[in-house]
């Protein structure tokens, strides 16, 4: 397990040329440490194979595994599942003066200069496995639902209250006469 975002690094100069297999798995304490606050308990692999060459470093990383998190309608506690792919190319001793990050759908190119000797992957898995969960998070596509059946209740009581008629101020019904002449 990997609890902090330093421990997430790929030492690419000790990789020969060729494709490489790396396994890696985080959990909470690590998307603790990168300032997440939504969640809660977590167990996620992440397989990143890498190919390199002199001068060019491809990285697929695969993240699979559960995130628990709140349920936006009753906040109990849900467990999701989560399974993506990200790309990262890397462009190795590069002499370019700025560090570049270019994003497209899935894929990311870094540029490295000379002297960096590790890659860390724990901002890309981190948001990548962010973005890997629905919009919208709710028990209605579960067999089994956690629901607080409390909060429902309250939310429900809250719901039908609003739609009830209330009393309109006169004050109003002049000025929306006011707007209609």
């Amino acid at each position: 397990m990997f609890d902090k975002a330093e421990d997430l690094c790929i030492e690419f100069v000790k990789l020969k040329d060729g494709k490489h297999n790396l396994d890696f798995r985080v959990d909470g304490p690590f998307f603790e440490s990168l300032g997440s606050k939504e969640i809660h308990a977590a167990d996620v692999n992440v397989t990143a194979e890498v190919d390199k060459t002199s001068n060019w470093m491809h990285v697929h990383l695969r993240m699979f595994g559960n995130m628990t998190v709140d349920c936006h309608r009753c906040l109990v506690a849900l467990p999701m599942q989560i399974n993506t792919k990200y790309l990262l190319i890397v462009k190795l001793d590069s002499q370019d003066e700025s560090d570049k990050d270019h994003e497209d759908e899935g894929v990311e190119l870094i540029y490295l200069r000379p002297h960096e000797f590790t890659l860390s992957i724990a901002q890309t898995v981190y948001e990548t496995s962010l973005l890997a969960l629905p919009m919208i998070r709710n028990c209605d596509d579960l067999d089994f639902k956690p629901c607080d059946q409390g909060m429902i209740q309250k939310l429900e009581t809250l719901n039908s209250d609003s739609n009830e008629e209330t009393e309109v101020d006169a004050r109003w019904e002049k000025l929306k006469q006011l707007k209609n002449l």
